[in-house]
């Protein structure tokens, strides 16, 4: 990702140099995004706040910035607290109004319950995992 962001430039000299390193991020953010996206969701349920909401604006906005992952998380978060977060002149994700300061309150508790979800998530694989290898030893 730091390679990406200080290489993966589209123009000029450079720009054929970092474009690998772009490509490479993007290949192996394809599924933490997704993940990241989906726990989003899930955190807001946890949250109380809006995960129908979540889930609806993740399905559609999430192709709406120039890479192929960042939309996920934003897209969920925007639905979950019924704002659109956007970069101006880039993208937009989400319906309703530009997010309020007393909007990251809900934020942060939306992310604290997608990391529990996330973290519940990562031991269950782990479980799984050396369950299905044990007899294998």
């Amino acid at each position: 990702n730091t390679a990406d962001a200080m290489l993966g430039f589209r123009r000029g000299q450079l720009e054929y140099f970092g474009k690998s390193a772009a490509r490479l991020d993007d290949l192996l953010s394809f599924i933490p995004a997704r993940i990241a996206g989906l726990s989003l969701v899930a955190g807001a349920a946890l949250a109380g706040e809006r995960a129908r909401g979540a889930l609806a604006v993740l399905r559609r906005d999430h192709r709406r910035t120039q890479s192929p992952n960042s939309g996920w998380p934003i897209a969920a978060m925007a639905g979950a607290l019924g704002v659109v977060l956007e970069k101006p002149a880039v993208h937009r994700l989400g319906v309703g109004a530009s997010p309020l300061a007393t909007d990251i309150e809900r934020a942060v508790r939306v992310v604290a319950a997608a990391a529990v979800v996330s973290v519940a998530l990562a031991v269950a694989a782990f479980v799984v995992g050396v369950t299905i290898l044990r007899p294998l030893r």
